[in-house]
Parts: C-alpha cells; structure tokens; sequence
C-alpha cells in the first residue's frame, strides 16, 4: 500500500524505524565515528565527513529529549530525516514535500524551532496534534515573536518577519509531510495558516532584487588596520616564527624533566646565580599573575625578590622551587644579584633590529617578553594573518575557514615566467551541503600571508588552517589585534592605533570591491600594488567563470558602474556651476555635457519644473560607461582608434585603456578636474625639489625639467578651467 493511501490516522511504527540516518540522508561518513540511528534520543552528525568548518559541534548534535512529549520526538525525528533525505522513496511519495534536501545547520535550526511549538503546546496541555487549531498557532506566533530578557521576561523587542517565516514554515510542515508521520498528526483538513505562505503570514519582505546593506569600512580604519596586518606579516612575522619554534621547544624540554619539588643545596644555587652575574645577565622575571598570587600570600609588596621566578631560575637542577630554609639562608646572595643585573622576561632578550611601521628606524623587533605574552604575540601574528587574507582576497568568513595547511599553489600556466598564486578553498554560499571547491587567484602578499599562518599553526597538511572562528569582533581577530597595537608594544614599532569600529569580514569583503571599483589608485596601494589586485581578482573571474571570484567580480563591477556614474554626475553638477574640465578631451566632454544640458532645458519634469538627480543620470550613463578613473585624470575610452596609449602599442583595438602608458597630457580623451589637483600639485612639488638637488645629474634635469613644466601646465589649465564662468 502506498504512503499516499495512508489514513489520517497514526500508523503506529514509523518508516523509519531501524534506519541508520547516515545512509538514508546519502551523508559521507568518516571511519570510526558512531552513526546515529532513528531510535537515538540524540542524532550525532560528528562522523559527516562533508561537514562546513563553520558548523559548530553543537549544530551537529539534534536532541531531540529535548522535546518533553515522547510521541512528539518521533514526529520531530521523522520530519528531520524527511528534510535531508528527500531522495528517498518515502519521501518523494509526498505530494507537497520538499524536493530539494535542506541543509544539516538548516535542519538543526527548524529543530530547535519545532521543540519550543510543542513543548509551547505540552505546556497547555494538548496531547495530540489533531487538537491544534488557528488559535493556537496565532497565540504561538505572537509569543514567539518578542524577544524578552531571559531574567525578568520584560520584552525587548519584535522578532522581524523574515526570521519567523522558518517558524512557519516548520509548523506547515506538519500538515505537508502528515502521511509520514506515525506517531501524531493534524486532524484532515487542518494546516496552519491554510495555503498561505510563510512569507505572507509574517509579513516578511519578498526578495525582488538583492540590496547590499553592508557599509564599507572608512579610511581611517582600513589604514591603520591593513598597515597593522602586513607590518606583522612581513616585518615581525618571521621573528614571531622563531620564538614560537623556541617556545615549543621550551616547553617539550620542560616535559621532560623529571621534577623535584624544593632544592635545598646551598652551594647548587650559589653556582646558578654566579653564572648570572658572570654574563651580566639578569635574572629570570616571574609573570604578573604569579607576582599577584605571591602578594596574596603574603609577600611584602617591596620584597626585592618578589618578581624572581625561582622555578626558571632552578630548571637545570629539576626543582619547581627553593626551600624556605635555603631561602632565608640564600636571600643575601640573591639581593645582591638582583641589585647588580636586576630581573628581566626571558624571552626576546637582545632581539634583533627591525624597522618602525612609520620613520623605518631600526629598532629591536621586541622588548623582553613573558611566556603569556610571548604566547599572545604568537595569536596576534595569527590574527593578522585571516585578516589580512580576508581584506586582500574578499573571502567569505565560511571561505576563510575552509582554507587548509598545504592550499598554496603557485605556477606559470601561461609560460611567461611570472608566477601565477592560487589559494584552493570551498565554497559554503548557496552551495549543497560540504560545499564545493573553487580557487582564487590572489596576489603574492597573500601567499606571504598564507605561508606565515602555516608556520603559526599546529595543523597538519589539509586540516584547516585557521579553523572555525565565531567572527572577528567579539574578543576575535580585530579585538587582539586592536588591544595589541594601542598597546606600549604596538606604539612601540610606530603602529596607529585601531579605532574601535565593527570590522567582519562582510565589510571587507564590501570595502575591497568599492576601493577596487572606486579608487584605481586608493587606499590599498599605499600597501598592496593596487592594479595587481585588480589584475589578480580579474584573472580568477577569467579563469573560472562560474567560480566564487566571478561573483566577487560582479559585485566589484556594479560598485564601479556606479562610481563612475557618480563621478560623471559630480563633473557635470561642476560644469553646471562653472567648473570646467582640462585637459585635450574637455571640448569633447563639454559637447556632451551641453547636448545634456539641452535635453533637460526642453524636458517638461512635470509641475513642480525640478529636474531631479535620477534624470541626470539616465541621460548621462552612457557616458559613464566608457569613463576610466586614474588617479591623475578621466579617460573617455569612447573610440579606441584616438587613444594615446594604443597608439604608442601599436594596439589596433582593446576593451580598455592601458592605463600603465596614459599620457593625459596629450591623449584627446582624457580631461583632468578638480579633483585630480592634488595629485598634480605633489607632482610638481616633488619635481622642483629634485631640480633644485646637486647630487642630480644635468641630463637627467633636463628629463625632470620637461615633466615639471607639464606638472605646472596642466595645474595653470585645471586653475584657469575651474575659474571660467562658462
């Protein structure tokens, strides 16, 4: 007999009975882990072995003793199974079942959401699902959706719609996969809220069009945060590398040892202070928290051996600790020592010399540390690094975590010569299940950054690199690195401070597609050579157009479509105002600003007689479209055949500028504005400086004397072309 002929009332022995949910749900499992089965109080999925790093522990545990009715965890379970293994038989029997198998973290989510309707309803006393009616699901819906203060039940706030539609839809489900169920059902008939949506009952917006909130950092914090990142990467990493190699192997002697627990021998320690002050070196500092203890017990506060780790001091001998007799007996000795070489971390002494982030002196690379310290730099290093990863490559924080120890790869798959980085990753986004992977193509600093973090790392080839990580807010990433750069340290190498701003890796992902789209010679650059970042972003959409980089690169293309429609917008709003264009391509932009100009003069807007700034930019986006931003000036790349730069190539045709040749100067599509003054000016400032040098030679004057009058030239047209009244 088909499911389909089922009655309304409980079969009494679920489908399911027996079945391992591994199998059923086609899940890939790893040897030696149990596998859950439908009878168990708790589905364990920690054997999956496709399993997203970001998929916490308990996300993998489905307790369902949770639910405090018995029946009711059977209809939990049988409605989990049926939502991931929608292939099976049973399942497609189903006319209103969901086709398309929900994923793992989804399922647990609309468990959790499913526990709280029935024990809602165990709590009033309804024992059988065919006694639900509309009432109680409104009465459900309105409690649920407020969010309370766990102490006093005072309510905090509404619930939005969107994150109640899965509460909806979960208690539809109910009715839609009622023939599987064997334990209880809704009575026939009955399905709450009817045949409306999810999305209609909570009100919960429909998705025409997918609108980026997310706000892309300001310069102020991407500053001093990429300057933080690459100074610990490429300066402090590779010390930072030896000091954790000489911790572990610090800490593998120390293990070693068989301990004794007091040393009593007088003459033992005599001889360990003696080598001490035989090199002038000080004696080993106890950390602060060991200090607090000492004080706590009794230690007088100006005790000039209160800070002196007996424990490090006594290591050759295997004693944790000196006798309280020797102690007194020694203490002269020991005084003496400490007023002659004092006390000091042990680690770091005498580091080597490393540049300032800022003047570039040499300085030594670190202070003296403590082990806790030492151990906090280590984690701080590492910090840098996923940040760093996550705003030169616009990973996602799921990407992030599915990097391994081993994922570089480097070649010359064009036979140039020039070597081509990759970063192998998965991709979790809209994808089924474990993901699937993808590459990105980077550019080198990454590489540097990826290989500093596999020597920070435990990990062994192909386990995650940096592993799961809540965010970077919430005592993660920025939090270290922010705590560590306004501290004595980080001030100390001439880092700026942090400012306490969200940092994610949503809002890098966000600020690196604008900085690319907005600035070809932005804030990045001052770090990271800009037009290789672009040129690496555009590589990785090239070679796999269907990869995770092609949509990094579509979002990158609509913030640049609208950059440069700003850009042509805030050019015309100057030339409205008298503000005119330089340059050799200014006639042919004024034409076309005039023939705008004209179109709006003979256009009715309406009563009000407004034009608006929405038909400014529909008259003027074809002409932004063929805009190319430089630093130094507009390219009006509108006919390949008049550009400057192809010319010089030889090129016969291209889709854009070469903007490595463009001499805006001479090139009768390129205009310079306002805006580009500043670069201009510190051109020419630059120029008169080196021509007023001796030390420069007479030909290479003549040289900087020409792009010194050019410099001067175009400032004398962007200043007489702003000041026209039109």
């Amino acid at each position: 007999m088909s499911l389909l002929s089922v009655s309304a009332e409980p079969a009494g022995r679920s489908v399911f009975a027996g079945a391992d949910i591994a199998a059923t749900a086609r899940l890939a499992w790893r040897e030696g882990y149990p596998r859950p089965r439908f009878e168990d109080a708790v589905w364990s999925l920690v054997g999956w072995a496709d399993a997203p790093v970001q998929m916490r522990v308990t996300e993998k545990n489905w307790p369902f003793d949770r639910i405090a009715y018995p029946p009711w965890r059977v209809v939990a379970k049988e409605l989990a199974l049926a939502w991931i293994a929608t292939q099976d038989e049973r399942v497609l029997a189903l006319p209103h079942a969901r086709r398309i198998p929900r994923h793992p973290r989804t399922v647990y989510a609309r468990i959790y959401h499913l526990t709280f309707w029935l024990n809602w309803l165990h709590e009033r006393r309804i024992t059988t699902l065919a006694a639900v009616t509309q009432d109680h699901c409104e009465a459900f819906l309105h409690e649920y959706g407020v969010v309370r203060d766990k102490e006093t039940g005072t309510a905090l706030r509404d619930k939005t719609g969107s994150s109640l539609r899965t509460v909806v839809s979960t208690m539809q489900d109910i009715t839609d996969y009622g023939e599987l169920l064997s334990a209880d059902r809704h009575r026939p008939g009955f399905r709450p809220w009817g045949k409306r949506s999810p999305r209609v009952v909570t009100g919960a917006p429909s998705r025409p069009q997918v609108v980026i909130k997310t706000a892309p950092l300001g310069d102020h914090v991407l500053r001093p945060l990429l300057t933080a990142c690459l100074h610990l990467v490429d300066v402090l990493g590779p010390h930072v590398v030896d000091l954790r190699t000489a911790l572990h192997a610090e800490r593998d002697a120390r293990q070693r040892v068989e301990w004794s627990r007091n040393l009593r021998d007088a003459d033992r320690l005599a001889s360990l202070v003696d080598a001490y002050l035989r090199t002038g070196q000080p004696l080993p500092r106890l950390e602060d928290a060991q200090v607090t203890k000492r004080r706590r017990c009794g230690w007088n506060p100006r005790d000039p051996l209160l800070d002196v780790n007996f424990q490090h001091l006594l290591r050759p001998t295997g004693h944790r600790d000196i006798g309280k007799a020797l102690l007194v007996q020694a203490r002269p000795l020991l005084e003496e020592a400490v007023a002659e070489v004092g006390t000091e971390y042990v680690w770091c002494r005498n580091a080597a010399e490393a540049p300032r982030a800022d003047t570039g002196e040499m300085i030594p690379w670190s202070l003296p540390l403590s082990h806790r310290s030492a151990d906090a730099l280590i984690r701080v290093a590492g910090h840098a690094c996923k940040v760093a990863t996550s705003a030169l490559t616009g990973m996602r924080s799921s990407e992030l975590m599915e990097l391994t120890v081993g994922c570089r790869r480097t070649d010359d798959v064009y036979g140039t010569g020039l070597a081509r980085h990759r970063l192998v990753s998965k991709v979790i986004k809209a994808r089924r299940w474990g993901g699937e992977v993808d590459e990105w193509v980077v550019v080198e600093e990454v590489t540097r950054v990826i290989a500093l973090a596999e020597q920070l790392t435990d990990a062994r080839p192909g386990q995650p690199l940096f592993g799961q990580f809540p965010g970077f807010e919430s005592n993660g990433a920025i939090t270290w690195l922010r705590q560590w750069v306004a501290s004595p340290a980080g001030l100390r190498v001439g880092l700026e401070p942090i400012p306490d701003e969200p940092v994610h890796p949503r809002r890098l992902r966000r600020t690196l597609s604008v900085e690319m789209a907005a600035r070809p010679g932005g804030l990045l650059a001052t770090k990271v050579h800009f037009k290789h970042l672009q040129v690496a972003t555009s590589e990785g959409y090239a070679g796999r157009p269907g990869g995770a980089q092609a949509v990094f690169h579509h979002e990158w293309k609509k913030e640049e479509a609208k950059e440069k429609l700003k850009r042509t917008v805030e050019a015309y709003r100057q030339f409205e105002q008298g503000q005119l264009p330089a340059g050799p391509g200014a006639d042919a932009l004024l034409a076309a600003f005039r023939a705008v100009e004209t179109e709006l003069a003979d256009h009715e807007p309406g009563p009000a007689k407004v034009v608006t700034d929405r038909q400014i930019e529909l008259l003027l986006k074809k002409k932004a479209s063929v805009l190319h931003m430089s630093a130094a000036n507009y390219c009006w790349f509108e006919d390949p055949a008049k550009a400057l730069c192809l010319k010089l190539t030889g090129a016969k045709a291209a889709v854009a500028p070469l903007t490595g040749l463009c001499d805006s100067s001479r090139c009768p599509q390129a205009t310079h504005h306002l805006v580009h003054r500043p670069v201009w000016q510190t051109t020419a400032d630059n120029g008169a400086v080196l021509l007023a040098s001796p030390r420069i030679p007479a030909g290479e004057k003549e040289r900087l004397r020409a792009d010194h009058e050019r410099s001067m030239r175009v400032l004398e047209e962007i200043d007489k072309a702003a000041g026209k009244a039109g």
